[in-house]
């Protein structure tokens, strides 16, 4: 009896035991929801009264990260905070709200950078001691970042880049946005890496960088069209010849050895606390008059009709394609297409049994096809002819190269034929065969317009996909191409895209050396040095992990630059639109302001985008030029800065003529006077403007009350008094405009009955002395 006890008890000792680890409770190796929202509370300091609308755990396995991302919603603001789930750091922090719309920045840039390092000191004293803020000595790809972040013009931007031995580490950084309004941190981030930098070898100089960069065919002469040069409406694309900077593989070159890295070497990064977003390039709306089609339909005359132009498409196109069971699903017809003006159709056919689709621009004048995009799928197709495998196949070996095939396989099925590699077909024997076909349906294509290059052969598809520019005396011009992918082993076209299109095409005689041009390139942009990651190659193959290696490596890369050709023929630096390329400074501020009365104005004023001047003196005592009191005064109301004007630059650029006769379109100032009539701050009825006259208090007075469309209010004169000490020396048709100055409080003085002064030549930081009293007042 006492062995049978015994035995119970142990075996309820064991039950209870296995029960107890059964049950415990396993460790996380991240913060829980509620310790990550009372961490991220104490971190940021957020009251209770500001609630947690939502939060989620995100993980990036193959980058080794897992965060935490809270959203907390308030009366007058809203947070989203990511936080390393594991770590609890903040990774990012973005704060917003509506009750700051329309006020003026009233915070200065270095009270804004104090209160940036305080915020990171808060979160990362350590951390923050091994950065540097981004000046001008910083590399200019990091300038370049600093720049385009500045979506909010009213806000302060700030970076801190990381520096190890001397050496900027751009990967790794804090970005803060300081509201200029409040000098509250408004968006806050963080990239860290765990990172070494221990180089003792010799780097190689700049001189020796660039040497390697030369050796490399890194500029392509082509043709482009610049809409500075087809501002007008043409039925011709008017071309220029440009060198563009083609960049070879990653574009950076080991600054020890000088290997150039390819692009999987190196290792890049992307938000941890957002999903990732294609971007697109922002298209100008085509003045574009589209009629529907159905039935016989001729849009006016002088024009094919649309089912002339199917046909047209069909009997052309059919002659090598496979068109069958192609319905047209819509059409449209425009007066412009591809940014040139015509009359033109296009024209939409589908077919979905079979996998096929078609798409034609075609000019409704002279019928030409001038653009086609075609695609057919395979999954349909009767078995391919296996004997054309042979004909392009290179002849290898000295013996032909012998094929089984099993017929009863083959028949009533498609069949991918088994074609080895790239290596095995003659290429140049297809791309003969293709551009043969394809100059079949168009014959307009002249000899050495066309040079396809093969960028893949889908050897389990036996297809050749290769591409062409259209060449114009060997120069491509890429808005013109032929696109084929083509199977070898049945001679068809299964997928093109066709662009053509009547140019004029400036003469490339004088087209400067290209050596000359890439001396200058060099000479302008320059090189910088900074260390960067390299992608762990064995993770990534081994685990599927996209980690960097820990070790860093210095490089030497091109300087960031901002122009996007350099002209061919007289070796200026265009913009995208084809104007001559102007250096703006990253990082500026004005030399002559500083303890000067009215520096905080002038500092904000420049800061809200307002005074636009280009460059670093802005000589505050000087007088005020009536040219420079319109452009303040529009550029205010451009910018929806109290008062709003109707139009933008480019639209009064294009506007009326003036009939100032000392004032013309090539000058800088003149759309801000074009603005001024058309918006009735001034009437325009005089011979001359008088730019650099000098303006009294009581102009800018009116010029500022008519802008804020008070004009037929103040010629009301008997409803207004004035308790100026000097209102005997206000003409009397100015009493209107005086009186609302003051109701305005423009001049801060609505409390006051000091005296107005109405001949008083302001000076130009008087003047944006008023302009701010004017925001601050509203």
């Amino acid at each position: 009896m006492k062995r049978f006890i015994s035995m119970l008890i142990i075996i309820i000792l064991i039950f209870s035991v296995m029960n107890s680890v059964a049950l415990a409770e396993t460790t996380s190796s991240i913060y829980s929801n509620d310790e990550i929202e009372a961490l991220v509370r104490t971190k940021l300091s957020i009251d209770n009264e500001i609630k947690l609308n939502y939060s989620n755990l995100y993980t990036q396995d193959t980058r080794e990260k897992k965060l935490w991302n809270l959203e907390f919603a308030g009366e007058k603001a809203n947070m989203h905070v990511t936080v390393d789930a594991e770590t609890g750091e903040v990774i990012n922090f973005n704060s917003w709200g509506n009750h700051l719309y329309g006020k003026p920045v009233a915070i200065l840039s270095d009270a804004a950078k104090e209160n940036a390092v305080k915020f990171i000191q808060s979160l990362e004293p350590e951390k923050f001691k091994e950065t540097e803020a981004v000046t001008v000595e910083a590399p200019s790809m990091i300038l370049f970042q600093l720049k385009i972040d500045y979506y909010e013009p009213d806000n302060y931007h700030f970076l801190f880049v990381r520096k190890m031995k001397g050496e900027y580490f751009p990967n790794n950084y804090f970005k803060v946005q300081v509201s200029g309004t409040t000098g509250n941190i408004v968006q806050y981030e963080m990239r860290w890496d765990e990172a070494a930098y221990d180089n003792d070898k010799a780097l190689i100089s700049e001189e020796q960088a660039r040497k390697i960069f030369e050796k490399e065919d890194r500029l392509q002469l082509k043709y482009v069209r610049l809409y500075n040069n087809n501002k007008d409406e043409t039925t011709k694309a008017v071309l220029t010849p440009v060198y563009v900077y083609a960049p070879k593989e990653s574009d950076k070159i080991n600054a020890i050895d000088g290997r150039l890295y390819k692009m999987e070497d190196v290792y890049y990064q992307w938000p941890d606390y957002r999903p990732m977003y294609g971007t697109s390039m922002d298209r100008e709306e085509a003045k574009e008059a589209m009629a529907s089609g159905g039935g016989e339909v001729i849009p006016e005359k002088g024009v094919i009709s649309k089912e002339k132009a199917e046909r047209i498409v069909i009997d052309t196109l059919g002659k090598e394609l496979d068109l069958t069971g192609l319905k047209v699903q819509n059409s449209q017809y425009t007066n412009y297409y591809f940014g040139l003006e015509g009359k033109y159709w296009n024209i939409y056919w589908w077919d979905e049994e079979n996998g096929k689709y078609l798409h034609a621009g075609v000019d409704a004048e002279s019928g030409d096809i001038i653009s086609a995009s075609f695609s057919k799928s395979l999954e349909h197709e009767e078995p391919v002819a296996i004997e054309r495998i042979s004909l392009i196949k290179q002849d290898v070996a000295a013996e032909p190269i012998a094929m089984e095939v099993d017929e009863e396989e083959l028949e009533g099925t498609y069949r991918k034929p088994e074609i080895s590699n790239k290596d095995d077909i003659d290429e140049t024997k297809i791309k003969s065969e293709i551009l043969d076909k394809m100059r079949a349906i168009f014959p307009h294509i002249k000899e050495g317009e066309i040079d396809f290059e093969a960028h893949s052969n889908i050897a389990e598809e036996s297809q050749i996909y290769v591409v062409s520019p259209r060449l114009i005396d060997g120069i491509p011009y890429d808005e013109n191409y032929l696109n084929v992918t083509y199977q070898y082993t049945t001679g068809e076209i299964v997928k093109f895209d066709y662009q053509w299109n009547k140019v004029e095409a400036q003469p490339a005689s004088k087209v400067i050396d290209k050596k000359v041009i890439e001396k200058q390139f060099y000479d302008t942009v320059g090189f910088e040095k900074y260390l960067i990651q390299l992608k762990n190659q064995t993770a990534a193959t081994k685990e599927g992990k996209n980690i960097p290696l820990k070790q860093l490596v210095p490089v030497y890369a091109l300087k960031t630059f901002n122009f996007s050709f350099i002209d061919a023929t007289s070796g200026k630096f265009l913009n995208h639109d084809g104007k001559e390329y102007v250096e703006e400074s990253l990082i500026s501020g004005f030399k002559d302001v500083n303890n000067h009365p009215y520096e905080k104005e002038i500092l904000l004023m420049d800061k809200m985008g307002v005074l636009k001047e280009d460059s670093q003196s802005f000589r505050p005592d000087e007088s005020l030029a009536r040219k420079d009191a319109m452009k303040w005064i529009v550029e205010m109301g451009w910018k929806g800065r109290f008062y709003s004007l109707d139009g933008y630059y480019d639209y009064y650029q294009k506007a009326m003529e003036l009939p100032f006769k000392d004032i013309d379109r090539n000058d800088p100032y003149y759309v801000y006077v074009v603005a001024a009539v058309e918006n009735g701050i001034i009437d325009g009825k005089e011979d001359y403007f008088n730019p650099e006259e000098k303006m009294t208090k009581m102009e800018v007075t009116k010029w500022l009350l008519n802008a804020m469309k008070q004009k037929q209010l103040a010629q009301f004169t008997e409803i207004f008094q004035v308790s100026y000490t000097d209102k005997d020396k206000i003409q009397s048709e100015d009493i209107g405009y005086v009186a609302l100055a003051k109701y305005y409080n423009i001049y801060g003085d609505k409390e006051g009955e000091e005296a107005f002064k109405p001949e008083q030549v302001f000076t130009r930081g008087e003047f944006i002395k008023a302009l701010y009293n004017m925001l601050n007042n509203q």
